[in-house]
């Protein structure tokens, strides 16, 4: 038969699948048949384009007796080489004729395993669709496309290729049956050829018109899929709407059309197709997910966050019911979308960031080094952060203004220990030393993406775990400079992010210090207590934040959490409107999405925040918002 366009394997999997086949022929000259069928393979699992391995076939059948004894000796053989014996076992059927049920074998192993190369043996072609029965053309693609879920990565396609190539085959015959070219749109979708998927519905659709039946939901269905994967969200829409009218009680599809809905910004729609989703089945926990998601985003902008939080908390509870499903994940990681804290840190906002930004732009850019600078603040800002700007200039001179009551250097209270920064008049000092060298790789090797929602940062933060208190504390307060090139370039747009948000990634893996304490006693329970009451920095909202995961992971903890941010926001809040203060706004975007807060201090979180907005410039407000949204979704790796 005709070759075909398959990859072969790479030098380590070829050199061993050629071992096998000599030792195939070493087994096979003494009459050894079955280890000699191991070998064989063996040999097709390393390599399944190895050429002399299937000439060794022939030899093996030749010295069964028959095709037929080769195969029954191969099936006797179990679960060694097991892939490489069934490849072998649908050539054999191949070579006798049977090519159907050969093809339709093949597609069922390369669902199995597609990253390998089936499709390369040389009794395959993809011209073999233009003959073969069509209802085999089905059967063969169908496992394929189903198995692999989405777009797969580049070697797994180039694996595919050949199967990619007998769907076009396929779709050249006149009068293909609608619902095989549907399945070969599937398989095109999933194999990065969005267009052909396209195409192909449009000519079942055109064919099923022609018959006097009427376009099939099915077909509908598929339609809206190859819309979709090809970017042309109106279509799809327009599709799935058409097969919803033919059978409204798909809730299937009806979710379909409230996550396409969802994904586009649509929340109000897709809160409408998620309520009839759930009418037409209450008990599925989808329906619920799809329709919490929208709810939350219909209650307001989840960016500036005067959403209400109780549909994404009920959420996050339902997806910690269903752990195993991943649509509810999806479900909760979407509504989170864009949002400050529930998928990142709120930028640093302090004029020393900007100081340190603008000298580092000096030094780097060659036009000289700062060998000393003298410059005023009106008020004290952060101590991480001009203790960071210390550090990287101790030349430069800053001159402060009064200090203004409430006194930011002062704790709320020290019940739960000494605070992580000491004043010298106006100068911060850490009270701990630096941490481990291994603390420093640690915070280096977590710190890298944003995550995709509060409960994907708790358990990717479980690697800090490992480190004692002092650690804790001591990358807290002596937070090393960036590494990766994408956070050093962030930083030059915006100073000192990295450090920030490095930071609050260590209070997020305080949750997994000494995890089998009970909370109520734990270290580290009492270590982000002691952060959260310690003196403005970034460090209260950073351990605020961490608490606030807590809640959401853990609901016996929401009572005693909720009180504990509402009493540190209505602290920091006594400053807004009698001096500066960059606390207060980022605090209070942790407690609006804290579960079990007081009703009247949310109140209160939001008429500030919303003075804060309309006092600031708002331009300026959006620039910096947008602008930072689009470096989040590069970097949501987490």
């Amino acid at each position: 038969m005709a070759g075909n366009t398959g990859s072969g394997a790479g030098g380590y999997e070829r050199d061993q699948a050629e071992m096998e086949v000599q030792r195939f022929r070493a087994n096979l000259a003494v009459g050894e048949l079955a280890h000699a069928g191991v070998h064989l393979g063996r040999a097709l699992t390393n390599d399944p384009s190895l050429n002399s391995a299937y000439t060794c076939l022939a030899e093996f059948a030749e010295a069964a007796g028959s095709s037929v004894s080769a195969r029954e000796i191969l099936k006797g053989i179990g679960i060694a080489g097991a892939p490489g014996i069934a490849a072998a076992i649908i050539a054999l059927l191949a070579g006798e004729g049977e090519l159907s049920s050969a093809v339709e074998l093949l597609g069922s192993l390369a669902a199995e395993l597609p990253a390998k190369p089936w499709a390369a043996a040389p009794w395959f072609s993809p011209e073999q669709a233009l003959s073969l029965p069509e209802l085999s053309i089905g059967r063969a693609v169908t496992p394929i496309w189903e198995k692999i879920g989405g777009t797969v990565p580049p070697e797994t396609a180039q694996a595919l290729a050949p199967w990619l190539a007998f769907a076009r085959a396929a779709a050249l015959r006149p009068g293909l049956r609608p619902d095989v070219l549907c399945t070969a749109s599937a398989l095109a979708r999933r194999l990065g050829a969005p267009q052909d998927a396209v195409e192909w519905c449009r000519m079942a659709e055109e064919r099923e018109k022609r018959s006097g039946g009427g376009v099939s939901q099915h077909t509908l269905i598929m339609l809206g899929y190859a819309y979709r994967d090809a970017g042309q969200t109106d279509r799809a829409i327009d599709a799935w709407t058409r097969g919803s009218a033919l059978n409204p009680a798909n809730a299937d599809l009806l979710l379909d059309l409230a996550d396409i809905t969802f994904d586009r910004g649509d929340f109000a729609q897709s809160l409408r197709w998620a309520e009839r989703a759930t009418a037409r089945n209450g008990s599925s926990p989808k329906a619920r997910a799809a329709l919490l998601a929208a709810r939350f985003r219909t209650g307001g902008d989840s960016v500036d966050l005067v959403a209400d939080v109780s549909p994404l908390i009920e959420l996050a509870d339902l997806s910690a019911a269903q752990p195993d499903s991943s649509y509810i994940r999806r479900c909760v990681s979407r509504a989170c979308d864009a949002a400050p804290w529930l998928m990142a840190v709120p930028p640093p906002t302090e004029a020393i960031c900007g100081s340190y930004g603008e000298l580092t732009r000096i030094e780097e850019s060659g036009e000289g080094w700062i060998t000393g600078v003298q410059s005023y603040m009106t008020s004290l800002e952060a101590p991480t952060a001009m203790s960071l700007h210390r550090a990287r200039f101790p030349q430069a001179s800053i001159e402060l203004g009064p200090v203004v009551e409430p006194d930011p250097r002062v704790s709320v209270t020290t019940e739960f220990g000494p605070a992580l920064w000491s004043y010298d008049g106006t100068k911060a000092v850490a009270t701990v030393p630096p941490p481990s060298s291994e603390a420093f790789e640690l915070v280096h090797a977590i710190a890298k993406g944003i995550w995709a929602d509060p409960l994907v940062a708790y358990h990717h933060a479980a690697g800090f775990g490992v480190l004692d208190a002092d650690d804790f504390l001591g990358l807290l307060a002596h937070m090393p400079s960036p590494q990766e090139p994408s956070w050093v370039a962030i930083g030059h747009e915006h100073p000192l992010y990295w450090q920030r948000f490095a930071q609050v990634w260590v209070c997020v893996g305080i949750l997994h210090h000494r995890p089998d304490e009970p909370w109520a006693q734990s270290a580290r329970r009492t270590l982000l207590l002691r952060l959260l009451f310690g003196p403005e920095d970034w460090t209260v909202d950073a351990a605020a934040f961490a608490l606030c995961v807590a809640a959401w992971r853990f609901p016996a903890q929401r009572t005693e959490i909720a009180e504990a941010i509402g009493r540190r926001y209505l602290y920091a809040a006594k400053a807004v409107g009698r001096r500066p203060t960059q606390l207060h706004d980022p605090l209070a975007r942790v407690l609006l999405i804290c579960p079990s807060v007081d009703p009247k201090v949310t109140r209160q979180a939001r008429k500030a925040l919303a003075e804060q907005h309309e006092a600031a410039d708002a331009s300026n407000i959006e620039e910096m918002k947008d602008s930072l949204l689009r470096r989040w979704k590069r970097r949501k790796d987490v």
